[in-house]
């Protein structure tokens, strides 16, 4: 222990996984959490990897009766099986459930992303049972006396949060996501990178751009597509990495021209890091995105990374990698512009400006935050 005090905690979460977004940062919470001392016990209703050492998990049986049963009886039993298993210094909902003491807020409000996904056009936006369902759960998160404290991944999440649910900026704390600058080390590139290379048949001299993320429209993956269709930048490669429902559709269309010898389709990967070391650039086109883990991950791989003010990951660009910001991310000639920029002559100063950034954001200093709102947490029961 760092002179905290330790504390038992419950954590609520539907799925316990080692991969993923929110279930990869779920995962590595709570097993630092277990790490520096803290009683540790997560309430999950799909348990699909071995608990951390120190943490007990305990599973919460839910109705299996579509996504709509599933979310609303998790939300609903896993805070009743933790209120039989306490007391608990704190009770943290990482996702949506009815009620909690810390609300870990790691991918916006759902108000805001149904607004950014209809602006857009996106299939399976419209308010329906489950959608409707999903926002009465949120409200009745934020209401008072069903959360004392919330963790947010960044200041755009924060803003959601007060503007949709009128909550006081003064419970809510920034927490900005970390990143582990040993496993994206910069200087595996030359063996990595020239492998995966190999393995997809791409020139080992090209210049390589990389999109990293499941669901491929929010993600901006159809942007980057027509961008590579029309005008890509010059003697760029696009590598799509991730999984989506459609992505049979997405293989089918890259190996037909204008797309064929242009873009490359992986589906989801294991040993990411192989991936950013295979590449010159990283573009984040996502439509809506919180925090965006990738935009650190490829920063500590050394590089430039091609994103948008809609990322809450880019306020931690600093000088010249501002350079490469766009303001819409389906602006097909700004993502060019600054993809051409990325890959230019400025590319050392770039990829030294990004993994100055990535070391200053280590995970250690997000879990000393974490448990620094835990204690405050438990300190307002």
């Amino acid at each position: 222990m760092r002179g905290t005090t330790r504390m038992r905690l419950a954590f609520l979460y539907r799925r316990l996984a080692r991969e993923g977004g929110t279930e990869g940062d779920f995962y590595r919470t709570v097993a630092e959490l277990a790490r520096r001392g803290h009683d540790v016990h997560v309430f999950c209703a799909d348990v699909r990897a071995t608990a951390p050492p120190g943490v007990s998990a305990r599973r919460v049986p839910v109705v299996h009766a579509g996504r709509l049963a599933r979310l609303l009886s998790f939300a609903w039993a896993a805070p009743r099986m933790a209120a039989i298993a306490g007391p608990w210094d704190v009770v943290v909902g990482f996702g949506r459930t009815s009620r909690q003491d810390l609300i870990r807020c790691g991918g916006g409000t759902h108000r805001a992303y149904l607004e950014t996904m209809r602006a857009s056009g996106a299939r399976g936006s419209r308010l329906g049972p489950y959608h409707r369902a999903v926002l009465a759960l949120e409200a009745r998160q934020y209401r008072p006396g069903n959360f004392r404290r919330a963790l947010a991944v960044s200041g755009r999440v924060k803003k959601e949060i007060v503007s949709d649910y009128a909550v006081s900026p003064e419970l809510i704390r920034i927490s900005y996501n970390g990143v582990d600058s040993v496993r994206f080390d910069v200087t595996r590139r030359p063996v990595l990178g020239q492998a995966v290379r190999g393995r997809f048949g791409l020139p080992a001299d090209a210049r390589l751009v990389l999109s990293v993320g499941s669901g491929f429209r929010r993600k901006g993956v159809d942007t980057l597509m027509r961008l590579w269709s029309d005008d890509p930048p010059t003697d760029a490669w696009l590598m799509v990495v991730g999984a989506d429902e459609r992505i049979g559709a997405y293989r089918r269309a890259v190996t037909r021209p204008p797309l064929s010898k242009r873009v490359v389709v992986t589906g989801p990967q294991v040993g990411v890091e192989e991936f950013y070391a295979a590449a010159d650039a990283v573009v984040v086109a996502s439509l809506q995105e919180a925090f965006g883990n990738v935009v650190l991950e490829a920063l500590a791989a050394g590089l430039p990374v091609v994103t948008s003010t809609r990322v809450g990951a880019a306020e931690l660009l600093t000088g010249c990698l501002r350079d490469l910001l766009v303001d819409d991310p389906r602006d097909v000639e700004a993502l060019r512009g600054r993809l051409g920029l990325a890959l230019g002559a400025r590319w050392g100063d770039f990829s030294r400006e990004a993994r100055r950034v990535a070391e200053e954001h280590p995970w250690s200093g997000h879990f000393a935050e974490f448990e620094s709102l835990l204690e405050e947490t438990a300190a307002a029961r």
